[in-house]
């Protein structure tokens, strides 16, 4: 699948961290449409283990109204990582993606154990 073009593909994906050779979510639904994108978990029940939700095209981010903490992958066109953020609390914001085009939200605590940095090659496989 050439990187990019996930989002507008398949309406879940498997993220596997390529350079790792982890997994990252076995299970993450991609955001479609800009009221999805723009409220992100607002709109869902809170993440379990395994899942995520993929915003593209989100380069901000914040966790208003959340009552929960999350984990946050951005990743740019090439589906590299760009820059993690572990367990952001509720009424928090992240702006500044350092190049990243897309967000990956998680559960908080979902990084741990996948040696996921800066720069790692992402995959994407549609389910």
């Amino acid at each position: 699948m050439q990187p990019g073009r996930i989002s507008r593909l398949a309406r879940f994906v498997r993220v596997t961290n390529a350079t790792q050779r982890t997994v990252i979510a076995e299970r993450a639904r991609v955001a479609r449409g800009l009221i999805e994108v723009v409220l992100g978990l607002h709109l869902l029940p809170k993440l379990q283990p395994g899942e995520g939700l993929l915003l593209p095209g989100a380069t901000m981010i914040d966790t208003t109204f959340m009552g929960y903490a999350i984990d946050l992958v951005f990743i740019n066109r090439s589906q590299r990582v760009t820059r993690l953020v572990s367990r952001l609390q509720p009424w928090r914001m992240v702006a500044g993606a350092n190049g990243g085009r897309d967000c990956l939200e998680l559960p908080a605590g979902a990084l741990e154990g996948t040696g996921t940095q800066r720069g790692d090659q992402l995959e994407m496989t549609p389910l």
